[in-house]
């Protein structure tokens, strides 16, 4: 895959979409105060934001040639659903920029996502890491797609495009067949606007498939110390072994894994903890996930953001990051396991 930093459309032709024109000037920015916390209501960012930033650790996205920082923000629903307006939320990818966290991820399908970002890219596009995904499986969908991802991002150009959630041999097939989205993806990269391809993915066997049809530069999958579904026996070998970088997810478990979270997300009843998993008193902390994703042959882990104290306490955990040794994730890991059923993402819901 290329690896070129000057990815500017305005020397390209590019006759499938639109240049991106001058964008519509953005709503005023809303106090932070309003922002949801699962855990402080009342907490603000530290003073010394810039000095975790420049601590927060970077890692290679696999044989792109590119580092990200160790974290990423999540634009999925732990975004999106706790934070009510546009403009707070905008303001809180902002900060989290400011704070080294430069990768972004989100999806054309993920609501009211796209949108926020792109308020925020206005002004700290510059070294930011934007991923987003494709949900639709043939060329012209998935270029609709990525022509609205990068309107409502507004920027000309996007680093990774991922298939969103492919769940089976045959979507693979349905992809890389003539006429299938990953042809809209590679002529995209053609053209200058898209720098990395890849999948995300639930299913191990399914990943498996993927790298082999797909030849990914990353892929995005479900990664925590409750090891259910299990990457770490066979996925995270084989990336290593290819260099494609792995982008964590799912690392705390949508949130499911902590009662403050898990009480207000909704699909709790179909999706959460069994009613009796907090009232194991050995618990992992979310210190415990976050180090336990990091101790893995991973570029970058996201995580959903969805106020000031959670991002201050994802940042300050990844710039004092160590390693944790066999016998602390073992134990990590079995101390987790009353969740092993928890989780939209598990294949046996």
């Amino acid at each position: 895959m290329k690896n070129d930093d000057d990815l500017s459309v305005s020397q390209r032709g590019i006759s499938r979409r639109k240049l991106i024109g001058a964008t519509a000037a953005a709503a005023g920015a809303a106090a932070l105060a309003p922002l949801a916390c699962t855990q402080s209501p009342t907490s603000e960012i530290a003073d010394g934001g810039e000095a975790l930033a420049a601590a927060l650790p970077r890692r290679p996205f696999g044989s792109t040639g590119v580092e990200v920082p160790v974290i990423g923000l999540g634009g999925g629903s732990r975004f999106t659903d706790p934070i009510p307006d546009d403009g707070p939320a905008a303001e809180l990818v902002k900060r989290a920029i400011e704070m080294g966290v430069a990768y972004v991820e989100t999806g054309a399908n993920y609501g009211s996502s796209e949108p926020r970002i792109g308020l925020a890219m206005e002004t700290h596009r510059d070294g930011v890491f934007i991923e987003t995904k494709v949900g639709e499986r043939d060329y012209d969908g998935a270029m609709r797609e990525m022509e609205s991802s990068l309107e409502l991002l507004r920027t000309d150009r996007i680093d990774l495009i991922l298939h969103h959630n492919l769940r089976s041999e045959e979507q693979i097939e349905q992809v890389t067949s003539q006429g299938g989205a990953d042809h809209a993806i590679r002529e995209m990269i053609d053209q200058g606007v898209v720098r990395f391809r890849g999948f995300s993915c639930h299913l191990p066997e399914v990943t498996l498939a993927g790298i082999e049809k797909l030849e990914p530069d990353a892929i995005q999958v479900p990664l925590n110390a409750v090891r259910f579904p299990d990457f770490e026996a066979d996925v995270l070998p084989l990336t290593s072994e290819r260099n494609i970088a792995v982008i964590g997810m799912k690392t705390c478990g949508h949130g499911y894994f902590f009662k403050e979270a898990a009480t207000q997300i909704d699909r709790l009843e179909r999706f959460g903890p069994p009613p009796e998993a907090f009232e194991q008193s050995d618990l992992p902390t979310a210190r415990d996930y976050l180090r336990y994703a990091l101790s893995l042959p991973i570029a970058t882990a996201v995580v959903g953001i969805d106020s000031l104290y959670t991002l201050e306490q994802v940042v300050r955990n990844a710039t004092e990051f160590s390693p944790l040794t066999a016998a602390e994730m073992a134990s990590i890991t079995e101390r987790s396991q009353v969740f092993r059923t928890t989780g939209y993402w598990l294949p046996s819901v």
